[in-house]
């Protein structure tokens, strides 16, 4: 009988314990200090003013310019001050532009009118030529204006004041002049007769403040196309009709006007408004081939993330329908443009992602365009810095393995005695790259099943984010369910073939080429049960696949070179016998 083979504890070696420690010790500041000093010699250092910086757009008020769609975009930093800035994209493409133009916050509205953009806030009014901006103060300051439009050549807008009034308010001579009270019924009520929507006077009139932007005027060519919505329904005359003298009450001209004629008004559609996560009302008018339309989309309580529906109403002969209806994901943010012949829509989800649409005859089509949410100054950087680190993650961990793995050879026997067999534990290198190969085993085939469902690149997840959790059958949800389940399901087939494999032979794809195998502390085949459960702890002894250090540890300062799964299974990693 042989003698059995003397192993001395770990305790029992304090240079074998203070080397892997400076050696684990001097990895990982490796690990953290060449991405971090790589990303200093790149973009110097980080301002903390970078951290909270982040640019938010307003496609609320937008105006459709020289072939492109504006709108504000509000970028919040430390020294913010209350200024957005004018930005553009094409409605084709979605390409997105700035313009350097800095605007103030809020915006009311947003104006093309020839080779001059206008932009307007309650106490401001600037107007664009090219590339130069010039800014005016009037002395009258807006309430709770209309988007502008245009007045016999003039900017204006229908400007409800503080008693409800609405007023159109004309930009002559750097400041707003009042050119009178617009009629306009303050209650909306109807009733069907004959199968159609009629307004009707309300019973008891009162004058009540309407809410912003719910009146809407559009010029065309000197003619006027007047909406508004009280939250029930949206109205819809042509012309723009001041009230006179007598129509106001004698001592106060800025009384609310109640307008119990109707014969001019026509119910267009419901005003199906829904609160978003801004709070935004969600009915637009346009022009398609010089004809009025009203864009809107229906109210939903199941939240931002669900499907949601573009709708368009049209004016044919003289009656209002509904033309059209296009299915989009959960909408927080409604865009109309038009310039009297082309109207585009567009729905901005709650990831800020807008997807454009363009109204044509009785449908709106999607142009394909989609415009992305803008990207956080940090985003690239640190695109970057986790680049890199996980370049320099994969060297160190290999330097770490050879290491370890002479300091073992050198301080610790790497036999293994049960009874009278004798046998040589695996190196931690041995086990680190048969560890890669069965990573690899995992990881094909979920990503073949991946690129299968289309959602392979990051390209592709960053343009269907809005749409992950759309439960219709455009959405993204159900393939969303889908791919997890398939992954999931595809990982547990491999893990139990595998352990099949491991269990009663004792080798997995990798230890095979490596010539190495996995057996119980008895040298017998662990069994399927105990291969299965040293498979599932590797996720404890990696951090659920975050870094193996923890696996190496365990590795280095037990007895018998054994990681958790390794301890709880009662297996031991040897080399193929000769």
């Amino acid at each position: 009988m042989s003698d059995p083979i003397e192993r001395k504890s770990v305790a029992e070696q304090p240079m074998y314990i203070l080397l892997a420690l400076a050696l684990v010790g001097i990895i990982f500041l490796m690990q953290i200090a060449i991405p971090l000093g790589s990303y200093y010699a790149i973009y110097g250092a980080v301002k903390p003013g970078d951290l909270i910086t982040t640019t938010v757009p307003e496609y609320a008020h937008a105006a459709l310019w020289k072939g492109r769609i504006w709108h504000p975009a509000l970028t919040v930093k430390p020294n913010f001050n209350g200024n957005g800035m004018l930005k553009s994209f094409d409605p084709a493409t979605g390409t997105s532009t700035e313009s350097g133009i800095q605007i103030p916050f809020p915006i009311s509205g947003l104006l093309a009118d020839g080779d001059r953009l206008w932009t307007l806030s309650s106490n401001t009014v600037v107007r664009v030529e090219g590339e130069k901006a010039t800014e005016f103060k009037p002395k009258v300051l807006l309430n709770r204006p209309s988007d502008p439009f245009l007045y016999d050549g003039k900017v204006a807008v229908v400007d409800i004041t503080k008693s409800g009034t609405p007023k159109l308010l004309v930009f002559q001579d750097k400041e707003w002049e009042d050119l009178g009270t617009v009629l306009v019924p303050l209650n909306l009520t109807w009733t069907t007769v004959d199968g159609k929507q009629v307004l009707t006077p309300p019973n008891k009139p009162s004058a009540v403040s309407i809410r912003l932007n719910d009146i809407k005027v559009i010029s065309q060519n000197g003619q006027f196309h007047l909406f508004l919505a009280d939250g029930s329904i949206v109205a819809y005359r042509t012309g723009l009709e001041l009230a006179t003298p007598s129509a106001l009450a004698p001592d106060n001209v800025d009384t609310a006007v109640d307008l119990s004629d109707l014969k001019d008004w026509e119910v267009a559609c419901p005003a199906t408004v829904r609160i978003g996560l801004r709070g935004k009302d969600f009915f637009k008018a346009g022009l398609v081939d010089g004809q009025p339309v009203v864009i809107t989309t229906p109210s939903s309580t199941t939240g931002p993330f669900q499907a949601s529906s573009l709708i368009g109403y049209r004016r044919i002969d003289g009656t209002w329908q509904k033309t059209a209806e296009q299915q989009t994901p959960g909408i927080t943010e409604l865009l109309t443009v038009t310039d009297g012949e082309k109207t585009y829509v567009g729905g901005a989800s709650v990831v800020q992602t807008l997807r454009m649409h363009e109204v044509i005859g009785n449908e709106i089509h999607p142009t394909g365009a989609v415009v992305k949410a803008p990207v956080h100054p940090l985003e690239q950087p640190m695109k970057q810095l986790v680049f890199i680190g996980q370049c320099v993650y994969w060297p160190t961990l290999l330097m770490l393995a050879l290491g370890l793995s002479w300091l073992m050879r050198r301080y610790r026997a790497s036999s293994y005695q049960f009874g009278l067999t004798a046998v040589e534990l695996a190196t931690i290198t041995r086990r680190g790259i048969a560890r890669v190969i069965d990573y690899f085993v995992y990881v094909i085939p979920v990503y073949l099943f991946v690129m299968a469902m289309g959602m392979s690149s990051k390209e592709q997840v960053a343009e269907n984010m809005d749409k992950m959790f759309d439960f219709s059958d455009k959405g993204m949800f159900l393939q969303l369910v889908w791919l997890t389940f398939g992954s999931l399901l595809i990982q547990v087939v491999i893990l139990l073939v595998t352990s099949l494999f491991q269990g009663y032979w004792g080798v997995t794809l990798g230890k095979w080429i490596c010539g190495i195998r996995t057996v119980r502390t008895t040298l017998r085949p662990c069994g399927f049960l105990r291969s299965v459960l040293r498979e599932i702890l590797m996720l404890v002894d990696t951090l659920f696949s975050w870094t193996w250090v923890p696996a190496v540890l365990f590795i280095a300062f037990t007895s018998c070179q054994q990681r958790l799964g390794d301890l709880a299974a009662d297996t031991i990693v040897i080399r193929k016998p000769k």
